[in-house]
């Protein structure tokens, strides 16, 4: 028998960076391999930005959560030097009394977040480029923001390798599989590998490996816009956004940088099943008039795309996380499922993989997040 790693990680993205991360931090001997060095283009965390909201208007479930991922981004930042959180803010808006912003006030207020409680006009007020109705309600966070995501996973991944961690970066995975109660097979187009635990975080394509699980991929697209007015500039306080206009879409953005601003529609996309059929931006026609709706409704100050990227979700049927043993082998871990809301997560997931393949206590109710529930 040949080395036997303590936890491999087949898919070092976001969750897979950070778990490396951490269990070499604890000591374990780790393995993680991808199909090229993250950050890359081929799966869903590049595009530069993600945005961290505390006050969550996917549900309670998800608080002792991302409080806890808050806190690790901030250490990570400190450890590493890097520039990967900026504290500018998250408005959250939608129509009163919808699911959607009930539940960020719901939360705001179990959680004793600092908010700010806005009407329409307060709104419309504070960053004169929005435009809402008297129909419409908005949730500051203060303390929220975002991530340069692509910087995470370079400082998770440059701090696994300080630590020792074995990366193969030109791994093609072909089959995962558990083979003896406490091993656990893992061959590539080039090797065979063997570890007493592992983690699939290979996002999207994880059906490539573990094909019962209920996961679709979608292409989604976002863009960079130009901006004609400096107030939707970071420098001027502009803020991240979540908005959810009342026909149900939902869009999202972030504060204008170096002349740019960039925004995406949360709804919608085209589902896929084979690598290739994730076509670059533009290809479909719909693809530059995404977020027409909220430019044309609620957003004034851009002139025009500047450039757009394609990504992909892998999306679940409830558009909850999968965070789970595989059933019938045990020492596999796979988190999926992110349905284009988990990065902001990748932190704690990964902290949750290294404290699962040590068999230590979880400190979360992962009960919600279970495969079986469907």
């Amino acid at each position: 028998m040949g080395k036997v790693y303590d936890l491999a990680i087949i898919g070092t993205g976001s969750v897979g960076s950070a778990a490396g991360y951490y269990a070499s931090q604890d000591g374990l001997d780790v393995l993680e391999l991808d199909l090229a060095r993250p950050p890359h283009d081929q799966g869903s965390h590049h595009g530069q930005t993600r945005i961290i909201r505390h006050a969550y208007g996917e549900g309670a479930k998800y608080l002792p959560l991302i409080l806890k991922a808050q806190q690790l981004w901030e250490s990570l930042q400190s450890q590493s030097g890097m520039d990967i959180f900026h504290q500018v803010g998250v408005l959250n808006v939608g129509p009163q009394n919808t699911e959607f912003i009930t539940n960020v006030a719901k939360t705001a207020a179990q959680y004793h977040l600092p908010v700010d409680h806005l009407t329409a006009r307060e709104i419309n007020t504070r960053w004169p480029d929005w435009h809402f109705d008297n129909d419409y309600r908005g949730i500051f966070e203060r303390d929220s923001g975002y991530l340069l995501s692509e910087n995470a996973i370079r400082a998770y991944l440059s701090g696994a390798e300080q630590n020792g961690v074995t990366q193969d970066f030109t791994a093609k995975v072909q089959s995962v599989r558990q083979v003896e109660d406490n091993l656990v097979e893992i061959k590539t187009t080039d090797h065979t590998y063997l570890a007493h635990q592992v983690a699939v975080t290979a996002g999207t394509w994880v059906k490539e490996l573990l094909p019962d699980l209920p996961i679709q991929p979608l292409r989604k697209v976002f863009g960079w816009f130009k901006i004609n007015d400096a107030k939707l500039n970071e420098s001027a306080g502009f803020s991240c956004f979540s908005v959810e206009d009342k026909t149900g879409e939902i869009y999202y953005g972030f504060p204008g940088k170096n002349g740019l601003i960039k925004i995406g529609h949360h709804n919608g996309g085209q589902p896929i099943n084979q690598r290739e059929a994730r076509l670059p931006y533009g290809e479909y026609d719909s693809d530059e008039h995404d977020v027409d709706g909220l430019l044309s409704e609620h957003l004034s100050g851009t002139a025009g795309l500047d450039h757009g990227a394609a990504c992909t979700y892998d999306l679940s049927p409830d558009e909850d996380f999968i965070i789970d043993r595989v059933p019938g082998q045990p020492n596999i871990q796979v988190i999926t499922g992110l349905s284009g809301h988990g990065f902001k997560f990748a932190s704690v997931l990964g902290k949750i993989v290294v404290d699962q393949s040590q068999d230590r206590e979880v400190a979360f109710d992962l009960t919600p997040f279970r495969i079986d529930r469907f």
